[in-house]
């Protein structure tokens, strides 16, 4: 090649990569960069973390019984004595949480997911609520158990339960014994009966008996006047059993007024302590009388409505809650759904009961909240467990603060007491929430 073509050729391979390298703000079409000039492609970035918007359960692994994601749905049960000897109270027990459900549901759920309860009557009987419960878990799938009551027969349930592994939220009133998948959500009848012990105290009582039932209703009552009675120097002058279901109270009471006892902590049905608080009168036998709230039906007509007028009058039940006719606003509001609800157990004539069971309802739903969409019953204990730093605060009831095992489910301290005049036939809390004396 000449000397003149090569230069020609040089120059023309200069031009091109000037072109190549032509200023960014030419859109004159200059050619593509060599590949090995172009920019990275982006790095990838992760996927947004899911939020309650995509969906119920959106971060639960897997499948958790009782967790439809698919169609939003969680599924939670509870036995309540619908009929039989216990049917006032638990009318207005399952009341209370079938209002609570409905009221969430209607304001859309909690993180995209609504609420469906499947309830069983129990009729107040240990062997029945024992297949209730092995029923929801095995056929109708429950995720847990909310507000079941009789404390008598839910310590029955409790190797199908821990077997399962499904949760027991605000059992009402059973002992503690320190179970993993049960979260006691009112003061324990130990603890109630010693506040009844304490007030007995301060109205001058020196000398205290006890009636219960010969199961673990009547031993926590028991427990109760033996840790009490020494805080005040009392003197337990009878401690007295009567068969579960037995309408055979007369020797118990018999023995009582015998000891001369000035008061009475009782730790039985309503029936009973209806057909107690009778012969006590009938007898001329005036002690202070009192009970937990469940025995009590403190708020309502459970024991009262069954006892002739002269003798429930003064009657004192303990307080795991607010009275049904407080004037406090979250009373208030329940007061008008329960005015408006017209399903099963509409018409008892327990309101307290259902605002008891609303109360613990709502809490359940405020720490449902707090699961984040993560379902697991592993997520759940521990989130449950955490409440000793960020408790929920329910104003009808006592502060839950549940806490890590042992005794951290035990999650309410302190009860109230309250009075019965049958004139207006109306109670009064008489004594604030206070822990027991020590």
């Amino acid at each position: 090649m000449s000397k003149l073509l090569r230069v020609l050729a040089l120059l023309f391979a200069v031009a091109l990569v000037a072109a190549a390298c032509g200023n960014d703000d030419d859109d004159g079409g200059a050619a593509p960069a060599p590949a090995a000039t172009e920019a990275p492609a982006p790095a990838a970035t992760e996927a947004p973390a899911p939020s309650p918007s995509d969906g119920c359960g959106w971060a639960t692994d897997g499948d958790v019984r009782g967790v439809d994601k698919e169609n939003g749905v969680i599924t939670i049960g509870s036995s309540q004595p619908f009929t039989g000897r216990a049917a006032v109270a638990g009318e207005g027990l399952i009341a209370g949480i079938i209002i609570a459900v409905e009221e969430v549901n209607a304001n859309g759920g909690i993180d995209g997911c609504t609420f469906e309860l499947v309830w069983e009557d129990d009729r107040f009987e240990i062997e029945q609520m024992v297949t209730n419960v092995r029923k929801m878990i095995e056929q109708d799938n429950v995720w847990g158990f909310v507000g079941t009551a009789g404390s008598q027969a839910i310590p029955s349930t409790y190797p199908d339960i821990e077997a399962a592994g499904t949760p027991l939220w605000g059992p009402v009133s059973p002992a503690d014994q320190d179970i993993q998948q049960v979260y006691l959500t009112n003061p324990t009848r130990t603890e109630q009966g010693r506040i009844c012990i304490d007030h007995f105290a301060e109205q001058g009582a020196t000398k205290v008996a006890a009636i219960g039932q010969d199961n673990e209703l009547g031993e926590e009552a028991f427990n109760a006047i033996d840790m009490q009675a020494p805080v005040h120097g009392m003197e337990i002058v009878a401690k007295e059993e009567v068969e579960v279901l037995s309408d055979a109270v007369a020797p118990a009471v018999l023995s009582v007024i015998d000891s001369g006892a000035d008061a009475v902590l009782t730790a039985l049905d309503g029936t009973q302590n209806g057909l107690v608080l009778d012969q006590f009168h009938e007898a001329g036998f005036n002690p202070l009388v009192c009970s937990d709230q469940g025995s009590a039906g403190a708020g309502g007509q459970t024991t009262v409505g069954l006892a002739n007028p002269e003798a429930s009058d003064g009657y004192l039940g303990a307080l795991q809650g607010a009275l049904p006719d407080s004037d406090m606003e979250f009373v208030q509001h329940w007061a008008g759904l329960w005015e408006a609800y017209e399903g099963p157990g509409s018409e008892s004539l327990a309101p307290n009961f259902s605002l008891q069971t609303y109360s613990i309802s709502r809490a359940f739903f405020e720490l449902w909240d707090r699961l984040d969409g993560d379902y697991s019953y592993e997520n759940f204990h521990a989130t449950a467990e955490s409440m000793m730093d960020d408790p929920i605060l329910i104003p009808a009831m006592p502060v839950l603060a549940c806490g890590p095992l042992p005794g951290g489910h035990s999650c309410a301290s302190g009860a109230g007491i309250s009075e019965y005049d049958s004139d207006t036939e109306t109670w009064t809390q008489v004594r604030d929430f206070l822990p027991p004396a020590s």
